[in-house]
């Protein structure tokens, strides 16, 4: 015999069972849509997940690698942030300040309008010179901790400004106590 006889006596004709109906594919694919958990196991699963949560914003808070947000991971921007948290800046001023302005442009005196418009591009001004000296120190400090070899993270000054700009006690993670000057 050849060999091509062989393999077709050799293969079953047909799947072996016959074709199921309609009524009992639809019979096998019902399931509850969400699972058979009872109240206690939900409630029980919602106090886990909530615990979860609040491990781990306790540790987003004191500063714990893992659970900050990635605009804050790495040393540079640990670095970035001792520089910044450590010294009392003009940027921290400029959220209330533009508050205060725009209370005042209420105020139908073009003159007074004019004056506000200034001050607040001014403000502005000096706000990005200041990030741009932090910015400096920031990258000093990177070079003599990590090494003159170590490329810089992209985004060191957006992050000291918008990190400035913050209320301390709003900033995560929260930032160190500043430290004093040592007096003579």
């Amino acid at each position: 015999m050849s060999d091509s006889k062989k393999d077709s006596e050799a293969k079953p004709t047909g799947k072996g069972r016959p074709t199921p109906t309609r009524k009992e594919r639809e019979k096998a694919n019902i399931r509850p849509l969400v699972g058979k958990k009872s109240k206690e196991a939900i409630a029980d699963a919602r106090a886990k997940q909530a615990e979860a949560r609040k491990k781990a914003r306790a540790a987003m808070l004191s500063g714990d690698e893992k659970y900050l947000l990635g605009r804050d991971r790495g040393p540079q921007r640990r670095i970035a942030r001792d520089v910044l948290d450590n010294r009392v800046t003009f940027i921290e001023g400029l959220l209330p300040m533009m508050i205060v302005f725009m209370l005042f442009t209420v105020v139908n005196d073009i003159t007074v309008q004019n004056v506000i418009t200034i001050v607040m591009i001014t403000a502005l001004v000096i706000s990005a010179i200041e990030t741009a000296l932090l910015n400096r120190i920031v990258k000093r400090r990177i070079h003599e901790s990590l090494g003159e070899n170590t490329p810089l993270q992209r985004g060191n000054w957006f992050y000291l400004f918008t990190r400035g700009m913050q209320p301390r006690p709003l900033r995560i993670p929260k930032p160190a106590p500043r430290r004093q000057k040592k007096k003579k």
